[in-house]
């Protein structure tokens, strides 16, 4: 169980003291790791587009950040790599929106919009404590044919997975990403490569 200062934080404190008790742990680990990198690497963060991505930039960069970083926790750089790939993700699929959004653009409520996640016929991705649509997946208002056998086919994995999937440009697809041969109407070929890539190696 994480502590801090004055004893074991418990979900029944005050949530501002919760907020209080994650910024002073997050504010001295931050201090001790830029304390021990370069000005030239902080700058080179601080080039990111956002500032989850100049975070993300330099916690990754073991090498840059050194015993500093792995003397907190050396899964750290590992997971910064993961919020930095989602956070690349993201901005490749174009952004995300909320079921508010995604529902007006589809001309339904946010309840069918949830109820179509479930269901596993529209991608949505955690982002913090939300599901968020990425806006990819949609054209001229509709969603694009397909995006449920990508959903459905990376159920066990995730939609991480998926929309990971749905972006990456594949030889057995002509070098077009999934989601271009979505856009081209060559399901057969998406649904194809998702049975090879969701088999044990042997299909």
């Amino acid at each position: 169980m994480a502590r801090h200062a004055s004893g074991p934080v418990t979900v029944q404190e005050e949530p501002n003291s919760i907020r209080t008790a994650f910024l002073r742990r997050a504010t001295s680990a931050l201090e001790r790791i830029s304390a021990n990198v370069p000005a030239k690497d902080l700058a080179d963060a601080l080039s990111a587009p956002t500032d989850a991505g100049s975070l993300a930039q330099l916690l990754s960069r073991s090498d840059m950040v050194g015993a500093a970083i792995n003397d907190l926790d050396p899964l750290v750089p590992a997971l910064a790599r993961n919020v930095e790939h989602r956070q690349n993700l993201v901005e490749r699929a174009g952004g995300t929106m909320s079921a508010e959004d995604a529902g007006r653009i589809l001309g339904i409520s946010r309840q069918a919009v949830d109820k179509r996640r479930r269901a596993g016929t529209l991608l949505a991705v955690r982002e913090g404590s939300d599901w968020r649509y990425p806006l990819c997946q949609l054209d001229q208002g509709e969603v694009i044919g397909g995006i449920s056998d990508v959903v459905r086919g990376f159920a066990a994995a995730g939609p991480w997975v998926a929309l990971d999937f749905l972006l990456a440009s594949d030889t057995a697809l002509g070098g077009r990403t999934a989601l271009q041969a979505l856009r081209d109407g060559d399901r057969e070929a998406v649904r194809r490569l998702i049975r090879i890539e969701t088999s044990d190696g042997f299909a």
